[in-house]
């Protein structure tokens, strides 16, 4: 085997649903040289769409932002040349550039949260903690706007500290939006974007 196994038989053998094809994926995956790289991997991106989708249940305002931003950053033709990070200034975890997904049902598991352009990225902060969504210095400016409870925003200060009750808080980083754009404008507007859904560690 010298390609991966694709993104979506490895989901399917993370859930482990008993399928004739799967044995035949799962002889291939142990024998691959980094087989064991490709199903972490998958393990984490499985955590994030269910961390995602307890999120969305009974909140279809987030739903239809979530979609829309999905939707549109696969019409968007490259990456901004930005990078940007996520910074904890009330956590250790500021010092790793990562953040806690787990716990799982059966043990903790935390994993090195990056952002991505294209991408939201699931985060769990206790209460009265803050992230930061930092550009490197001297790239073109990032706007980021917020949604939480339905109601949205501008974020100059690109950070949000967490309150009770507020979670989950979508965090949008948009660049090219005009002063004055809704959420839904500056994403329609935006020649990048990437977010962070900001989730209750309790």
């Amino acid at each position: 085997m010298n390609r991966r196994i694709d993104a979506g038989t490895l989901d399917a053998l993370v859930l482990g649903t008993d399928e004739t094809e799967e044995h035949a994926a799962w002889e291939s995956l142990v024998q691959h040289p980094r087989g064991d790289e490709a199903f972490r991997e998958a393990v984490a991106r499985r955590r994030r769409k269910d961390l995602m989708a307890a999120a969305l249940l009974g909140r279809p305002w987030l739903a239809r932002t979530i979609t829309s931003f999905l939707t549109l950053s696969r019409k968007t033709k490259s990456a901004p040349g930005v990078p940007f990070s996520l910074l904890f200034p009330d956590t250790e975890l500021d010092a790793l550039v990562s953040a806690t997904l787990g716990p799982a049902e059966q043990e903790p598991a935390t994993e090195i949260v990056q952002p991505r352009w294209g991408q939201i990225v699931p985060v769990r902060l206790g209460i009265g903690e803050r992230i930061t969504l930092e550009p490197a210095p001297g790239s073109e400016p990032v706007d980021v706007r917020y949604l939480c409870q339905g109601a949205e925003g501008a974020l100059p200060t690109r950070t949000w500290k967490l309150e009770p009750g507020e979670a989950p808080v979508l965090l949008v980083a948009l660049v090219g939006p005009r002063a004055g754009d809704t959420l839904a404008e500056g994403m329609t507007r935006a020649t990048g974007m990437a977010g962070v859904l900001v989730l209750d560690r309790a």
